[in-house]
C-alpha cells in the first residue's frame, strides 16, 4: 500500500507540473481521477493528503483539490518530505509534535506573559465559534494558532525559530488531522476540552499540568490516527 501510494504521488506530481494539464489549476473529481489512473479512491485520497502536506496541493472544502503555488523557500522545504513518502506523514508529524510541543508547554507555563494568556483564551473563543458554525477551515487555523502561541510563550528563540520554519506545514497538518478526527463521535467536544485544559494550566503557571494536558491531547490523537490508518479510513 505504501509503495503504491509513493508511486501515485510521483505520478500526480509529474502531472500537475505539466503546463495546462489541469484547467484552472483544479484536479478532476476524485471518482473521475481515480478511474483514469486505474487506482482506488482510498489510495488516491491518501496520495492527495500526502501532497497537501507537502504543499503541492490545496484542498478547498466543497470545491476540490487545487494545484498550490508555493514560494521558492516553501517548495525547497517540501522536498524534505520525499523521504517520508513510504510512511505515514501524519503520524510522523504527530510524533514530532510530541517531542517539541510537550516540553515547550512546560517552559511556556512558567514564562508566559499576561498578554499571551489573553491571546490563548482568544483562540479558545474562536475555536468555540468555529466549531459551533461547523467551519472546519477556521477551526483548523485557530487550532494551529493556539499551538504556535504555546511554543512562542516558552520564549526560547532557538525553539521558536525551529517551530516557525515548520509553521506552514504544521497548519496544513492540523487541518488535515482535524478533518479526520472531528468526523468521529465526541471528538469535537473532546478536542475543545483538551485545549481548554492546556490553556487553564498555562494561566495557572503549572508546567506539569500543561505538559500532561498537551501530552494527553497529542497522544490520544496519534492513537486514533494510527487506528484510522489501519482500517483504511
Amino acid at each position: 500500500m505504501e509503495k503504491k501510494r509513493a508511486e501515485l504521488v510521483r505520478t500526480l506530481t509529474d502531472m500537475i507540473r505539466e503546463p495546462g494539464r489541469f484547467g484552472e489549476g483544479r484536479l478532476p473529481p476524485e471518482r473521475e481521477l481515480a478511474a483514469s489512473l486505474g487506482v482506488s479512491r482510498n489510495l488516491l485520497r491518501e496520495a492527495i493528503i500526502t501532497m497537501e502536506v507537502m504543499g503541492l496541493l490545496e484542498i478547498r472544502e466543497r470545491q476540490g483539490a487545487f494545484i498550490a503555488t508555493p514560494q521558492a523557500d516553501e517548495f525547497a522545504a517540501s522536498l524534505k518530505f520525499l523521504s517520508l513518502w513510504p510512511d505515514d506523514i501524519l503520524t510522523h508529524l504527530m510524533e514530532m509534535r510530541l517531542v517539541i510541543e510537550v516540553p515547550a508547554s512546560g517552559l511556556a507555563a512558567v514564562r508566559r506573559t499576561t498578554d499571551e494568556v489573553i491571546r490563548l483564551h482568544g483562540c479558545i473563543r474562536h475555536l468555540e465559534d468555529a466549531d459551533a458554525a461547523r467551519d472546519a477551515e477556521a477551526a483548523g487555523t485557530w487550532d494551529a494558532q493556539l499551538h504556535t502561541l504555546v511554543v512562542k510563550a516558552a520564549h526560547n528563540p532557538v525553539l521558536d525559530r525551529v517551530y516557525e520554519g515548520l509553521s506552514s506545514t504544521m497548519e496544513t497538518y492540523v487541518k488535515i488531522s482535524r478533518r479526520k478526527l472531528l468526523a468521529l463521535e465526541q471528538w469535537p467536544e473532546k478536542i475543545l476540552d483538551q485545549h481548554k485544559r492546556l490553556v487553564e494550566a498555562m494561566e495557572a503557571g503549572d508546567p506539569l499540568a500543561a505538559q500532561q494536558a498537551l501530552r494527553d491531547h497529542l497522544e490520544g490523537a496519534l492513537r486514533t490516527l494510527v487506528e484510522l490508518r489501519s482500517i483504511g479510513a
